[in-house]
């Protein structure tokens, strides 16, 4: 087709950009130019001049429309997220609204106001599940809010949800349940049934971001098909933006990383066994930002698949079918399933094959109770399961109930200006008595004892935004990072160092022995010399009589650290969510609470808005 010479702003393009436009817009399609039409408009609502230019180009009466539309309600499409993923298809879903014309906010939880809920006429929400059935940070003040007296009712609001979880945990997507629940309880109207979404959750989301706008577009009228473009931008960590080109490696499809180094960091006589592991990715195009992780695709332990087939006495040569691919048995039960996590919905279905109905009453009591459930399936694997519960199940049909195996996630311990074409992670031994048995990590125990240097090991990237370096290199951190919760601060400090960033750097790390524990301790000291860390402060809990641990040196430095919030510190901990990210936090509302001469209502709400501001961030598991 051919399109008439249209005059752009002298003052907006110069000459040779408004020739590349003309050329640029006569090669496309007539489709195409819809396409375009519509997300521009969404895009640039407001923006007259490209308004003029959108209503130029002939559009034929079918095709999407170029104007919001008119006397339409607002659509709020609001998202809690930890490592970004729920953001990821919040964006999505919200990009596609534009593009099809309808009104639409993108909110994160953290910054939305719980009494705003009651003002909702439609709204959708991703959220994701933190942990054993705990909302992420970023949605706990929400989530806390609609099962409070607070919350109005809703019976106004036509609303949907999308729960993103990982299956192999006991409570899975039940932070999705439970505002999908509470918001039925507050008598909203659902547009659709809640939809939940394993780690594998992109198919899934795609399906239910379809199914929203097909509903959508039923309750309004006059809206035609539309269409997305999606870009995905990375933040640098220091205020720009860079784009960061897709790559065909992937969760699904990971890339063979080979193996450069292998170091064990503890010294001799220690309790602990943690390795520093070097990966090379050159070749993948695959890059990464301080706070990322990267997932690594391990192999089950021959011991515990030997310890499964000898209890059953199952033929370990026997064909296994499980979607659409054949395997032996012990083939498929040491790289396809999952062995060392109990889940419950592998309980479930697991629950009717059991012979004993006294046993399986019992089991399905704990089933019905989520704190007794998190007890029973902590440091248990599937092995206990099958000999405390004799079941008169087939190799094949436990095949068919058994998660998938999934890849482990570490936090990424160096960085990527640092160390081009390189991922470095730092695992530590899992080991333990449990049940009269020993159990072993399935992943670190792989790579202790099998990952060599030489070999290989499929990895992929996950992004993280919500643990990321301030954009201003100027502003201080204050990063609290106790044994392998170390990793990503020596990503940290590494690119600070390697960007020239102004800002103060202060770490506290804590573990067993000064001598033996004391994760990159050369490093810490090169740091120290050259003024890329400000101070460091360590916590070895066995060196003394009284354990030290760090929220410790917390309190003992405690007007300093007051003093750096006041200045805008970002505040980072990494490492244990049950006891050790907990006591941090209470330490430092009572710090807040001292030094600020506060009340303790006053000092929680003071932290919560270091939270909401992304002052305070956790990577803790």
């Amino acid at each position: 087709m051919s399109i008439a010479t249209v005059a752009l702003p002298a003052n907006l393009f110069s000459r040779g950009e408004q020739e590349q436009v003309q050329n640029l817009l006569q090669q496309f399609s007539d489709r195409q130019l819809q396409w375009l039409a519509g997300y521009l408009t969404g895009l640039q609502q407001g923006n007259q001049q490209l308004l003029q230019l959108i209503n130029r180009i002939p559009v034929p009466a079918e095709s999407i429309s170029t104007e919001p539309l008119q006397a339409q309600d607002s659509i709020t499409v609001l998202y809690g997220s930890k490592s970004g993923n729920s953001k990821k298809v919040a964006k999505t879903l919200h990009d596609k609204l534009i593009a099809r014309g309808f009104t639409t906010v993108l909110q994160d939880m953290n910054q939305y106001q719980g009494n705003k809920l009651k003002e909702e006429k439609y709204l959708l929400v991703i959220v994701s599940t933190h942990g054993e059935g705990d909302p992420p940070p970023a949605a706990e003040d929400l989530h806390a809010f609609i099962h409070s007296r607070k919350a109005a009712t809703l019976e106004n609001t036509r609303y949907a949800v999308l729960a993103l979880g990982d299956r192999s945990y006991a409570s899975y997507c039940q932070t999705g349940r439970d505002f999908d629940q509470r918001f039925e309880a507050l008598k909203g109207i659902r547009l659709l049934d809640r939809v939940e979404a394993d780690v594998d959750y992109e198919e899934t989301a795609e399906i239910w971001v379809e199914a929203i706008l097909n509903k959508l577009q039923e309750s309004f009228a006059g809206m035609g098909p539309g269409a997305v473009l999606t870009q995905s931008i990375h933040s640098n960590g220091n205020g720009h933006a860079k784009t960061i080109q897709p790559v065909s490696y992937n969760r699904k499809n990971p890339f063979k990383a080979t193996v450069l180094e292998k170091i064990q960091l503890n010294g001799r006589g220690s309790a602990k066994e943690t390795y520093h592991i070097e990966l090379s990715l050159e070749g993948s195009g695959l890059e990464y930002l301080p706070g990322d992780t990267v997932g690594i695709w391990v192999e089950n332990e021959q011991t515990l698949v030997d310890e499964i087939l000898s209890l059953k006495k199952w033929d370990t040569s026997q064909q296994i079918t499980s979607k659409d691919i054949s395997s032996e048995l012990s083939t498929f039960l040491q790289k396809k399933a999952e062995l060392t996590t109990i889940s419950g919905s592998f309980l479930n279905a697991y629950l009717p094959f059991i012979g004993d109905p006294a046993l399986a009453h019992s089991l399905k009591a704990i089933l019905t109770d989520k704190q007794a459930l998190l007890n029973f399936v902590y440091g248990r694997d599937i092995f206990d399961i099958l000999k405390a519960y004799p079941a008169n199940i087939s190799a094949q049909q436990l095949s068919e109930i058994l998660l998938p195996l999934q890849p482990r996630l570490y936090s990424i311990a160096s960085s990527y200006a640092a160390h081009p074409e390189e991922v470095h992670i730092t695992v530590s031994r899992v080991e333990y008595h449990n049940h009269a048995r020993r159990h072993r990590g399935v992943a670190s125990n792989f790579i202790a004892d099998v990952l060599e240097p030489g070999k290989e090991i499929g990895v992929f990237i996950e992004t993280n935004e919500s643990f990321r370096l301030p954009e201003n290199s100027s502003t201080p951190v204050i990063m609290i990072g106790p044994g392998t919760g170390i990793a990503p601060f020596r990503a940290f400090v590494e690119e600070r160092a390697d960007t020239g960033a102004e800002g103060k750097n202060w770490l506290i790390f804590g573990d067993q022995h000064f001598t033996t524990d004391f994760l990159y301790q050369t490093e810490w000291q090169r740091f120290l010399k050259q003024g890329v860390l400000t101070r460091m402060n360590t916590a070895f809990s066995r060196d003394t009589s009284r354990k030290i641990y760090v929220q410790n040196r917390l309190l003992e430095n405690a007007d300093e650290l007051y003093a750096w919030l006041q200045e805008g510190a970002h505040f980072y901990v990494c490492g244990d969510a049950k006891r050790m990210a907990k006591d941090v936090k209470q330490t430092l509302i009572n710090i807040v609470q001292n030094k600020g001469s506060l009340t303790e209502e006053d000092a929680v709400d003071y932290v919560k808005q270091l939270i909401r501001q992304g002052r305070y961030q956790e990577d803790v598991y």
